[in-house]
């Protein structure tokens, strides 16, 4: 490999090579297909599925059919065993956290590998509509997804997209129109105005007291500070020091509330969600054909949000003799995303969630004169208070001065275009009668153009005179593979073979420029701007490739064996640990084929199977804490140069350029290697009930971390293997049909999936924010100060430390108190869903529910609502600011909230909380029109009403487990302020001729 010095941008340069591999490893399409078989129906055949040895979950198109969701597999949550899917967004458009069985990696990515059609996918799945996929199936161990190599070692979610059926012609229509709203609701935070002031003169009344003054003093001085001195805004019709009565510290009776603006109810609105879809199938004896398109308009709840697309597939598969096929699925998605707080981070005053909740009720969305009545300009439209001096008002807040996210909302733009091209061909050969030859060519394109214009009237680009950016992306991936394979079947015996070659190319193209001072108005191009502020871009490039081989064996439909073996090499790694060797192994016996259980009427199946496989990991991601220029618009994701240390040009003001490192490489890091060990049974009793039982153990080797490096090095981490660890559990899935005749059918079913996660080999500790790793403790253990109570003389916060002998004892100092190493852990115990179908003659009801166990989350939102401090202003509070001490509560079991003491509401473990929930996932009632009174042309007729994220049950109101993050590369265990879950209420209609 040669080393060359590659320039990325004008302002950044990276030490980068690479060599002549392919990119992603593919490997599924024929390959994994046969081995899952009758699971994943392919271009190129089934097979029994009493051949599957792994552990492998299927979801059908008409279980797809009543999603709502713009991703597919979102809509999956609590339905799939062993696999824990969570909205980490409601934002229309943004993808789900997908993990199978516990987490594989600190470092290293751990979403799933997707394959569409038999290619790994490398586009937004939100591209591919829910009404074109026939199956869904999710492979869970080394033996189901072993062939897919270094891609698939964090689970493989296969989709198949839909075919036309054998000798029919038929079109079908689909639409659902219906209304989001938010799905869960708001913490349980202060709302009038007039309690507002009561909270925050006592707030001023217990610092006075804390300060020394007696309590007659430390009430009028609340009195007469409360509005100059500090919160600045009156929203009554009374003098600055009468909003308040002394005797009572509540709202004078004689007071009269002049304005009163909710922020909530402006910033988050029911909108509509409408989707329309039509497809066309025919078959013939030479020709198959499926043609669709389709419309998607998914109106966030959050104004100015949402999600459109346009989608059309070509699927066509041509037979030119009886031994030779070929074929091609075409998928095109034009989408937009308008997303208003992408990119704002949990804390700041821009992202609208933060703001709702954590402006007091004081403060006004538009201007207001001193009877309260709107200003308007020459237009009679209402001007926005910016809380300055300068603005209409006059009056400068103390919360966010000069900021006013709901007007900047609805002036700025934010807005992700995309155009997604995916391809599938394939050409299959039959010969010399046992052989079989595929080629499989896929590409896949993203071509993404994005804006983010900030007005020049008011926000954070004001003091700029408005800023535009402009960026665009092009991702380009080509992966081939060439399959033979062997298949002979002799007496009881069956056995196949299959040898295989796959390379995969990707190459990633970014720009993004950045000008200021805006010319003309709600014209986001970077020419409307007059003033350079930035221009960076780089090129990412990604190969790997594999060879990989498979061997199934058949002994009477009884006894079952298959192995795998992968050699795979990715250029992420330097060329001395660039190859890894890769395999898996199964077996399964199907104990009802044997003659002392054959014809049983109440063990109609029983199947125990086992398998063990390896599989490596290069998808390293930099750390949340990196610092590179030339990629911060697109954010700091993978990091497809490991292994060489990285660098930007720093320009100063006169053009000269200064090479700066800005991250440590590492020529030693190799594979992390995914080891995975699975036992278990099928069971079907009286051709009812259905139990999936499964033992699993899911090991990593050579874990991947980002390490961080001391400041005087330069850089901030360097990516290095660090140890193992290990996920331990169980997994059970039982079906039950308790009633199934002609006119009606009624079904029940549940998941669950216990672990335990271990690190089982670490040279030493290390601690990453709130968390602490250790060998022999759980990833993800808090590792945090302790709180100990309140010191009720004067509400001081209490935390452990250890004394000179090493006795716990407790502490008013912050920085005296210890850091412990908690017996809490981001990892859940249990989780899973369950629910039921019911049919009575044509009519249809569904019910499904999710839910988590016994891990904890820290909730950051919580904490930030009960401020202390002299930085915190005109903040809001959360209602539990009634349980704080004040010198008429002395018994209050949260600390004393003054602006006098900022850490008392300091980290600590008072904010861990448990993350337990139970969610009303979806549920769907509709009627199917009998067919012998349909008119002539019609063969379906269906009304429906369906439900999407209904109902969630956590352990504090407004705190919503599912939007926490584990084993992402930032922010894992915090509740933060996230775009929430999206409730989906729709009328849908589908129409068959």
């Amino acid at each position: 490999m040669n080393v060359k010095l590659r320039v990325l941008s004008a302002g950044a340069l990276f030490f980068l090579g690479h060599t002549a591999f392919a990119q992603k490893t593919k490997k599924d399409s024929v390959t994994k297909e046969q081995q899952i078989e009758e699971v994943v129906v392919v271009a190129y055949g089934t097979q029994k599925k009493q051949s599957i040895t792994g552990s492998i979950t299927t979801i059908n198109a008409k279980q797809l059919e009543d999603a709502q969701a713009s991703n597919a597999v979102q809509s999956l949550t609590g339905k799939v065993g062993g696999v824990q899917i969570s909205a980490n967004s409601g934002q229309p458009g943004d993808p789900p956290q997908v993990r199978f069985r516990g987490i594989g990696s600190l470092s290293s990515s751990n979403n799933p590998l997707y394959v569409v059609d038999g290619v790994p996918f490398n586009g937004n799945i939100n591209a591919i509509s829910n009404q074109d996929i026939e199956t869904i199936s999710f492979l869970k161990d080394a033996s189901a997804n072993a062939l897919y190599g270094s891609r698939g070692a964090n689970g493989v979610i296969l989709i198949t997209t839909k075919k036309a059926k054998k000798g029919r012609f038929s079109v079908t229509f689909d639409t659902k129109f219906g209304v989001n709203s938010r799905a869960v609701k708001e913490y349980d935070i202060i709302t009038d105005p007039g309690e507002y002031y009561e909270v925050f003169y006592n707030r001023l009344v217990t610092d006075g007291v804390y300060k020394g003054m007696s309590m007659g003093n430390a009430v009028t001085n609340a009195i007469n500070t409360m509005i100059p001195d500090y919160l600045v805004y009156n929203n009554y019709n009374v003098a600055d020091n009468q909003i308040i009565d002394p005797a009572t510290g509540k709202i004078n009776k004689n007071a009269k509330l002049l304005y009163h603006d909710d922020w909530n109810k402006n910033l988050f609105k029911d909108r509509v969600r409408q989707e329309y879809n039509i497809n066309i199938a025919n078959s013939s004896d030479k020709n198959d054909t499926y043609l669709s398109f389709g419309y998607l308009n998914d109106e966030g709840y959050v104004i100015n949000s949402g999600f459109d697309r346009y989608t059309a597939r070509l699927n066509n598969e041509l037979r030119l003799t009886s031994d030779i096929k070929v074929g091609v699925n075409l998928n095109y998605a034009r989408t937009e995303q308008n997303a208003p707080i992408q990119g704002a981070s949990s804390s700041q005053y821009s992202n609208l969630f933060s703001w709702a909740r954590n402006i007091a009720p004081i403060y006004p969305i538009w201007a207001r004169n001193t009877n309260g009545g709107f200003i308007l300009d020459s237009n009679g439209q209402r001007v926005y208070d910016f809380g300055t001096l300068t603005g209409p008002m006059g009056l400068a807040r103390p919360y966010g001065g000069t900021l006013n996210p709901y007007g900047t909302t609805l002036l700025d733009i934010k807005r992700n275009s995309e155009d997604n091209l995916s391809g599938r061909a394939y050409a299959s050969v039959n010969f010399l009668k046992d052989f079989n030859f595929t080629y499989n060519l896929g590409y896949d394109l993203l071509s993404g153009y994005y804006t983010n214009y900030s007005n020049n009237i008011g926000g954070d680009a004001a003091g700029y005179g408005g800023t535009i950016t402009n960026a665009t992306t092009n991702d380009y991936t080509v992966t081939n593979q060439q399959l033979l394979n062997w298949n002979k079947t002799f007496g009881k015996h069956s056995i196949s073979a299959m040898v295989g070659h796959e390379t995969s190319d990707f190459t990633s193209k970014m720009i993004a420029g950045v000008k200021n001072n805006i010319a003309i108005p709600d014209l986001p191009i970077l020419s409307n701007g007059t003033k350079y502020s930035a221009l960076n871009g780089f090129n990412d490039l990604y190969k790997v490739e594999g060879y990989l081989s498979r061997v199934n064996y058949n002994y009477d439909n009884k006894y079952f064996v298959n192995a795998s073996f992968r050699r795979d090499g990715s250029s992420v790694f330097a060329p001395e640990n660039r190859w890894g060797n890769f395999f898996g192994l199964g077996a399964a016996w199907v104990a009802t084929n044997e003659n002392f259980l054959k014809g049983n009427k109440v063990v109609t199946n029983l199947k125990l199977k086992a398998s063990y496989g390896e599989q490596g990991n290069d998808n390293i991601l930099y750390a949340g804490n990196v610092n590179l220029n030339n990629r911060t618009y697109f954010g700091y994701g993978r990091n497809y140069y490991a292994y060489e240390s990285q660098y930007e040009v720093v320009p100063d003001s006169q053009g000269n350029a200064t090479i700066v490192q800005v991250y440590e490489g590492n020529r030693d890091i190799k594979w992390e290697v995914s080891r995975n060990l699975n036992a278990g049974f099928e069971l079907s009793l009286f051709n009812r009930i259905n139990i999936d039982a499964q033992y699993f153990e899911r090991g990593v080797k050579d874990m991947i971390y980002n390490k961080p490096l001391p400041s005087s090095t330069g850089t901030r981490f360097i990516s290095t293997n660090v140890g193992d660890m290990k996920n331990r559990g169980v997994e059970v899935s039982i079906d039950a049909s308790i009633i199934n005749n002609q006119d009606f059918t009624w079904n029940l079913f549940a998941n669950a999936t216990h672990y335990k996660n271990e690190i089982t080999f670490l040279p030493a500790s290390f601690v990453s924010g709130i968390f602490k790793f250790d060998k022999g403790s759980s990833a993800y253990t808090y590792y945090l100060r302790q709180f100990a109570g309140v010191d009720k003389k004067n509400g001081d916060a209490l935390w452990y430390m250890d004394d000179a002998s090493g006795n716990k004892v407790t502490t008013n100092d912050y920085t005296k108190a210890k850091l412990y190493l908690s017996d809490k852990t981001l990892n859940p115990k249990a989780y899973g869903g369950f629910g039921t179908n019911v049919s009575y003659k044509g009519v249809s009801l569904a019910v499904n529910f999710a839910f988590q166990f016994g891990g904890y989350m820290y909730d950051n939102v919580y904490q930030g609502m009960l401020p202390s401090g002299p930085d915190n202003i005109g903040q809001n509070y959360h209602k539990d600011v009634y349980n704080t001490w004040t010198p008429t509560n002395t018994d209050a079991p949260l600390p004393a909230l003054d602006l006098s003491r900022p850490n008392q509401m300091a980290a600590s473990d008072l904010f861990l909380i448990k993350s337990d929930y139970i969610s009303l996932q979806d549920a769907s009632i509709s009627y199917d029109f009998d067919k012998s009174i349909l008119p002539q042309g019609l063969s379906g007729l269906r009304f429906g009403l369906y439900g999407t994220n209904l109902a969630m049950w956590s352990k504090r109101k407004g705190m919503d487990p599912r939007l926490a993050s584990i084993g992402a590369s930032a922010n894992n265990g915090l509740s933060l302020n996230n775009y929430g879950v999206v409730r989906t209420i729709s009328l849908g209609l589908t129409v068959k001729f």
